[in-house]
């Protein structure tokens, strides 16, 4: 069981890079955005400075992720490995996403605080799957 949870984090935890905090969408698609918003380049580089922050934050966490995911392969085909080495790969990987998580979520409210309120509607409409109130 522990090992299929391992394996769901790192399948499905890992294919979005940590970018669901930004929509989706990647640092260069959100760097092509901000600059169709805020055309001033002066106006734009602290901008800039976060979204290549939020780059390296992403390319971070696949990067670590990867490696977790190659030693649990790795663990995986022997097929002695004890649980409690399972365990130590949970927790690596518990870190791993609290960390980059905590990163990334930092990064946004650095964002947010850069844009207007307008921009960053534009940036990131309201979902219209939520209902409305």
């Amino acid at each position: 069981m522990l090992v299929a949870l391992l394996l769901g984090t790192l399948i499905l935890g890992g294919s979005a890079g940590g970018l669901w905090f930004f929509g989706g969408q990647t640092p260069h698609q959100l760097q092509k955005e901000v600059a169709k918003l805020e055309p001033d380049k002066a106006s734009r580089k602290p901008i800039d400075y976060t979204l290549d922050q939020i780059e390296a934050q992403s390319k971070r966490l696949q990067s670590e992720r990867k490696g977790l995911e190659k030693d649990v392969f790795v663990a995986m085909e022997r097929h002695d490995t004890p649980a409690e080495q399972f365990r130590t790969l949970a927790a690596r990987s518990d870190k791993i996403s609290e960390s980059v998580g905590r990163d990334l979520l930092d990064l946004r409210f650095a964002l947010r605080s850069q844009l207007s309120e307008e921009q960053w509607r534009r940036l990131f409409p309201p979902s219209s799957v939520l209902p409305q109130q």
